[in-house]
């Protein structure tokens, strides 16, 4: 039952992120400067999405690179790939590692269904999620569990959860309760342990990306940014998190859509009263999709916003890449919708004209915000003792909450 239900949570989190706090108000564009057609069809419709991907009805998968060739055996959906591998889950099937090149599986002997994964780079190894918030290593070249830990129980999860990664040596795996647990590659010890948010529900990880020398992880409650020196963090109720060219950001759920430096500093905001926002593409502008079947087009400082409607509202699973947003059986390109594109470049013209009369207000909000920062960043000084020390330490957490592979 518990196997069942996690599902079913899952697109809970998903409707519930995508609302925002109210059901009885809508997003209503006083301007709407024109409609955007869909560009095509999908072969069959999206029937889950996830951090990395969505799955098609027929197995097929559409990543952040486009549409992928390959399919996925029945009832398996993706979670994770490296070259011609993918990690692979599904309903009351044992989790796999599937070889697109040659159709051949590797099951892996995991106690729960997989949510995240990750490939260890030079390895047989996968870093793990599982239901139930366990985590751990698998060396799937010799079927056998290298570490395993439980963290927190998280009954509820935002479907968009967010796969490990690599930091030098080390592994990043993002639990389903909010934390970063740090681990050996080599012999899967628990390192450390970074808390990122602290919400009751859908606390898990949905963001996480090394930018230049800054980790940055967002829950759906509170966003970080790490460097060797300080940690950075705001907290807020998150729709989305997109990095586009050396700035990051931010769609709160109360239709605020926030323009941060990589320090999390905000330089720019702008709100559209009781939108929920479902996704972000972007190219020389951003494009918010909106759930009652909108793009908001903005530009990159968030000075000059214009409005296209889409032909649907946004109520099935729906999926983003960096210049294309997937909807049902259904997609959209930016670079197919060049009246889109004209509209943005004159009204960021007349923008610009506009914009210059207002610098000296922004240069004195700036001492407020330093402020803030200055205070924030004294409470959590302690990272900047612990951080390069955690790429040195090899000896592993004496928990025994570990199942190693000499055990």
């Amino acid at each position: 039952m518990r196997r069942a239900l996690t599902p079913l949570l899952l697109l809970v989190g998903l409707f519930l992120g995508l609302s925002g706090c109210s059901e009885k108000n809508y997003f209503e564009p006083q301007q709407i400067e024109g409609r955007v057609e869909y560009d095509g069809e999908l072969p069959v419709p999206i029937v889950e999405i996830g951090y990395a991907a969505a799955t098609l009805e027929n197995g097929q998968v559409v990543t952040k690179e486009g549409l992928q060739s390959f399919r996925l055996p029945e009832g398996y959906r993706y979670i994770a790939q490296s070259g011609h591998l993918v990690a692979a889950a599904g309903d009351c099937k044992p989790n796999i590692v599937f070889n697109i090149d040659t159709n051949e599986t590797i099951t892996l002997d995991l106690p729960r269904r997989m949510v995240a994964a990750m490939f260890v780079p030079g390895s047989e190894r996968i870093a793990f999620v599982i239901e139930g918030n366990r985590y751990g290593l698998y060396d799937y070249g010799q079927k056998k569990m290298v570490a395993l830990y439980d963290s927190d129980t998280a009954i509820t999860a935002d479907i968009r959860i967010a796969n490990p990664m690599m930091l030098d040596q080390l592994v990043l795996v993002p639990t389903l309760d909010g934390k970063l647990v740090i681990l050996n590659a080599a012999n899967g010890g628990k390192i450390r342990e970074i808390v990122v948010g602290k919400g009751e529900d859908f606390n898990n990880i949905i963001y996480l990306n090394v930018i230049g020398d800054r980790l940055v992880a967002a829950t759906p409650h509170r966003i970080i940014s790490v460097s060797p020196k300080i940690m950075d963090a705001q907290a807020m109720e998150i729709a989305d998190v997109v990095f586009v060219d050396d700035a990051i950001y931010i769609l709160d759920k109360d239709g605020t859509v926030y323009h941060c430096d990589v320090d999390l500093k905000i330089l720019d905001s702008e709100k559209f009263p009781f939108a929920h926002f479902v996704g972000v593409i972007y190219g020389e502008f951003i494009y918010i999709v909106e759930r009652e079947g909108y793009i908001i087009a903005t530009d990159p400082a968030l000075a000059v916003s214009n409005v296209f409607e889409l032909p649907d509202r946004i109520d099935k699973w729906f999926f983003t890449t960096p210049n294309a947003f997937y909807y049902d059986r259904y997609y959209f390109k930016l670079a197919a919708a060049p009246a889109v594109q004209e509209s943005m470049e004159q009204a960021e013209s007349q923008a610009q004209r506009e914009a210059e009369g207002e610098a000296d207000l922004a240069q004195s909000a700036e001492g407020g915000e330093a402020a803030e920062a200055s205070k924030k960043r004294e409470e959590e000084s302690w990272f900047s003792e612990i951080w390069e020390s955690l790429k040195k330490m090899a000896s592993p957490d004496d928990s025994n909450e570990t199942i190693r592979s000499d055990d």
